[in-house]
């Protein structure tokens, strides 16, 4: 049987001490609000769909708590040997004939999950994927009807992108399936919807900036992006100046964050370093407010590719080698003016149309793999993300095997919900068929590319491929979805 496309985002998942869960996915551009009740599930007499539920997210809620475990243990290691290096320094000098560089015990070491048990196999992450596959594929029908891949674009504007109308769903079992049943939009899931809508207080210093606020709806989406989760706009276009930028959503539980940034991106700005950055260019505003944020519209990287798609020996030698130099060459720059990066990986260098690197997301924290926890936002920790970056460039088949990286060719398929995709702004070529007639948009920006192509092309940033027959719809009756579809546009 031939196999359809479905393109599907995460964008908020969420379970509770009853075992209820809530799943928002925008499937082929189309918001989707799904609960799944646990006693709704029990009251069927068919059993079997009920106890899988109870074993998916029993294993997720296991994975999280392990993970927090491990995290509270690794967070307790990175503690106590900071701690140590401040008693050594401190102590430096008053007994040179103890050589405090000999203990062992206080280096960070990964965590072993080895002896976590059978369980430890899966992730949190690969449970959250499975469970919310499994919420998806009763919709199969629903998708195919209102949410199809091949629905022709339609203009909207940022505003339009976050407040699209949204279908409100909960699962049941009937004649041993699920059962998706269409919900009435009550005025308190609608508040859901718009609590996923990015925002956050700026301090007073920031509402100063002479930058522009503009408003999210004279801004036009022409991509969208699924990294940093969840999915959002990318590229937006200026209604009347016709000026395109790059939105990056603000996180409201990491102010910290979004505040470095600007304050590296203005510093880098007035210190005029010879650094390719994405300049800041003004706020997206919460309405018409100056106080409150839905993001930062950055400076437009052209057609940008993540450094980590180019840590490959098919890629010319030469450039990877003038990469390897600028890269040395900005962190340096940052460094010799007081400016930590923060995050340094391959990810957070961006490599543009005509082959010149971008360094990108100032915002702090740092990536397993390249930087570890106990000197993150030092310079220690850019160096040591830097070297591997710069000895992935070097040879990139022999240094990339421990980064986590992965070749597209090699990513898992058959997944409703993708949580991959590109970091920071993303290739928008590769993302121009996300469309849909309801809310949202995608255009070919400036050529004439075939519905296949730009199809394709959409597989490189996120994809689901299933099987027509590999997915079944119980329930979901037509008409109910043509009235409620009139009054959501209404």
């Amino acid at each position: 049987m031939a196999q359809t496309t479905t393109k599907a985002h995460t964008l908020h998942f969420s379970y509770d001490n009853d075992d209820s869960c809530a799943l928002t996915a925008l499937i082929n551009d189309v918001r989707f609000h799904v609960t799944v009740d646990p006693k709704v599930l029990q009251k069927s007499s068919e059993k079997p769909l009920y106890y899988e539920y109870l074993d998916k997210i029993s294993a997720l809620r296991e994975a999280d708590e392990r993970e927090e475990e491990l995290a509270e243990e690794r967070e307790a290691k990175v503690k106590s040997k900071k701690n140590k290096n401040k008693d050594r320094q401190g102590s430096e000098g008053k007994d040179s004939g103890i050589d405090v560089t000999a203990d062992s015990d206080d280096e960070y070491v990964e965590d072993d999950v080895s002896e976590a048990g059978e369980d430890a196999d899966q992730d949190s992450a690969s449970a959250g994927v499975e469970l919310r596959n499994w919420i998806l594929a009763s919709f199969s029908e629903i998708t195919n009807t209102y949410a199809p891949p091949n629905r022709e674009p339609e203009e909207s504007t940022l505003y339009e992108w976050y407040h699209g109308p949204t279908y409100f769903y909960t699962l049941q079992i009937a004649s041993g399936e699920l059962s998706p049943e269409l919900l009435e939009t009550t005025s308190d899931l609608e508040a859901q919807i718009e609590a996923l809508v990015p925002r956050m207080k700026v301090p007073k210093y920031m509402q100063d900036y002479k930058l522009p606020w503009l408003n999210a709806n004279d801004l036009i989406v022409e991509s969208e992006v699924s990294m940093p989760p969840p999915a959002h706009p990318g590229q937006v276009l200026h209604k009347e100046t016709n000026e395109t930028y790059f939105f990056k959503p603000v996180v409201a539980d990491q102010p910290d964050s979004v505040k470095r940034e600007i304050q590296i991106l203005r510093k880098i700005e007035k210190l005029n370093l010879d650094i390719k950055f994405p300049h800041l260019r003004g706020f997206v505003a919460q309405g018409n407010s100056k106080t409150e944020v839905m993001g930062l519209l950055l400076e437009n990287i052209d057609a940008p590719t993540p450094l980590t798609k180019l840590l490959r020996s098919s890629v010319d030698e030469e450039k990877r080698r003038v990469w390897s130099e600028k890269s040395a060459a900005y962190v340096s720059l940052l460094h010799d003016n007081g400016i930590i990066w923060g995050d340094a990986k391959a990810d957070n260098f961006m490599v543009d149309a005509n082959d010149e690197l971008w360094i990108i997301d100032f915002g702090g924290s740092y990536t397993e793999g390249w930087v570890d926890p106990d000197i993150s936002e030092t310079l220690e920790g850019d160096d040591m993300g830097l070297e591997k970056i710069q000895a992935a460039l070097e040879d990139p088949d022999k240094n990339t095997a421990d980064l986590g990286l992965v070749d597209e060719e090699e990513d898992e398929g058959g997944e409703a919900v993708v949580e991959q995709g590109l970091s920071e702004q993303s290739n928008s070529s590769s993302v121009k068929e996300t469309a849909s007639t309801l809310f949202v948009t995608e255009k070919s920006a400036g050529e004439e590319v075939t519905r296949t192509e730009k199809r394709k092309r959409a597989v490189d940033e996120v994809e689901s491929e299933v099987g027509e027959d590999g997915i079944e719809l119980v329930g979901g009756d037509e008409d109910e979805h043509a009235e409620k579809k009139r009054k959501s546009e209404e």
